[in-house]
């Protein structure tokens, strides 16, 4: 089974700031349509799952990850990283997941 889901990955992102427009960049998260390997339910402090994002394993293209600012414990191999999809932009794709009341699904990956 393969999953596209479309993440938020912590990147350098071009803003407009000040009364002249200029371009600066800034730490913030730029959108990722890939595929993912695992994507699992979080777990608030009180027990209870959040409704809006979920965590994912995302393959970060080769020519995508030097603009990609997480830190070092957020990849899990030198090609994924654990970062966050909001479902509200993936409510078609993760509605089995979410419906089915598991906290974790892990897909295999193919050859």
């Amino acid at each position: 089974m393969k999953l596209v889901l479309t993440v938020e990955v912590p990147s350098i992102v071009a803003v407009e700031l000040g009364r002249y427009r200029r371009v600066t960049y800034v730490p913030g998260d730029c959108e990722l349509n890939s595929r993912v390997r695992a994507v699992r339910r979080i777990v608030r402090a009180d027990g209870t799952l959040e409704s809006e994002r979920v965590e994912v394993e995302v393959f970060v293209p080769e020519e995508r990850r030097r603009a990609v600012e997480a830190p070092r414990s957020a990849w899990i191999t030198p090609e994924y990283l654990r970062c966050k999809a909001l479902v509200s932009k993936n409510r078609k794709s993760l509605a089995a997941f979410l419906d089915s009341g598991d906290r974790e699904l892990t897909l295999a990956e193919e050859s």
